[in-house]
Order: structure tokens, then C-alpha cells, then sequence
């Protein structure tokens, strides 16, 4: 074969070589791109889903706080004017209802917080997770529901309340967590809260939420 020839299959077979190269150097770095992507989504899920893991925590505990009775550092002072121009019952149901809407105000961040937190994570994996949280959701719901009712008797103007009123009591005893740990809603709001964590176990690569 002539010299010509031999440099011309030699330049060909460079040529085709370096084609080859540049393939697989584009294949390795798709595929490498693919794998850090997966990695970079599955921190992202696991950082999330430990922060839901946490809100849900706290939005539980000001949940159960938010029924609890009220205290006497909660209670504002009343000034002297309205205090003048106030019963003792009417001051009694004032100071109930400012410190169960400041509760609320409280309550209601954490609860932003929480329901930011499972918005994350059903924008990264769907709404299983999201679906898991609603059982606890509801319950949640239910203590908001019970707070506003004791509110609602507070200021119904149709009557004189009174803390020894019979559907003051009534609404008390709903509202207010018992001290044993049989508490029915707050029981059922724990449990609520471990089925939506046992959603989350897979993106936390665990097996449970015991550890």
C-alpha cells in the first residue's frame, strides 16, 4: 500500500477516534449530569422531608397548647376606664377572648410554617405525602374548630356569660386537653400525626419513626 494511502487511513482512523471520544465523553457527562441530578433531588427530598417531620412536631404541640386554659401572665391589664364601665363577667370574657385570639395569632404562624413545609414536599414527590398529613390535618382542623365555638359562646350578646354558665362549661370541656394521657383528640391527633411521619420513612431511608 503506498505511503499516501497508509497516512490517509491513519488520518481516518484519528479522525473516527476522536468522534468516538467525543461521544462517549458526551454520554459519560449526560449520564454523570443524570446522576447528579438524582442526588441533588434526593437531598433536596430528604432535607424536606425532615422539615416537615419537625413542623409537624410543632404545629401538634401548639395545637394541644392552643386548648389549654388560659393562665394569669396571659391576661392584659384593663385600664381603669373600661374597668369602670365593665361588669366583672363582661371583664372575665374579655380577657378570655384577647387571650385566645392572641393564641390564635401565634398559633396561626406555626401552622403557616407547617403547611409551607408539606407544600414542599408534595411539590418534590407528589401528594402520597401530602395525602399521609390529612387524617391530621382534619384533627388539627377540629381544634381550631373547638377554640372558635368557646369564642363563640364568649360573645354571644344574646346572654350573660358567666364561667359558671352551662354552655360555657359545656364548650370548657370540649375545648380544654384532659391532664391524663386518654385525651381522645389529642390522642388521636398523635397517631394522626406518626401515620403522616410513616409516609415520609422511605425519603428519611428509614424503616421506622422509632429510629
Amino acid at each position: 500500500m503506498p505511503i499516501s494511502e497508509i497516512r490517509e487511513w491513519v488520518a481516518l482512523t484519528k479522525d473516527l477516534l476522536m468522534a468516538v471520544a467525543a461521544v462517549v465523553t458526551i454520554f459519560i457527562g449526560i449520564c454523570g449530569l443524570r446522576v447528579w441530578k438524582r442526588e441533588l433531588v434526593g437531598k433536596e427530598v430528604y432535607s424536606a422531608a425532615k422539615d416537615l417531620v419537625k413542623q409537624s412536631h410543632l404545629v401538634f404541640r401548639a395545637a394541644m397548647e392552643l386548648r389549654k386554659p388560659i393562665v394569669p401572665y396571659e391576661i392584659e391589664p384593663i385600664s381603669e376606664d373600661a374597668r369602670k364601665n365593665t361588669t366583672e363577667y363582661e371583664r372575665w370574657r374579655i380577657s378570655e377572648t384577647n387571650a385566645y385570639r392572641k393564641r390564635i395569632n401565634q398559633f396561626e404562624k406555626i401552622l403557616e410554617r407547617y403547611n409551607s413545609s408539606k407544600l414542599n414536599v408534595r411539590v418534590l414527590v407528589g401528594s402520597k405525602v401530602y395525602l399521609g398529613f390529612h387524617p391530621f390535618d382534619k384533627l388539627i382542623g377540629e381544634t381550631i374548630n373547638r377554640v372558635n365555638l368557646y369564642l363563640k359562646v364568649l360573645n354571644n350578646e344574646q346572654k350573660i356569660t358567666k364561667p359558671t354558665s352551662p354552655e360555657v362549661i359545656s364548650a370548657q370541656s370540649k375545648l380544654y386537653p384532659s391532664n391524663s394521657h386518654d385525651d381522645e383528640l389529642s390522642q388521636k391527633a398523635g397517631d394522626a400525626r406518626e401515620e403522616g411521619e410513616k409516609s415520609l420513612l422511605t425519603y428519611l431511608q428509614r424503616k421506622s419513626i422509632r429510629g
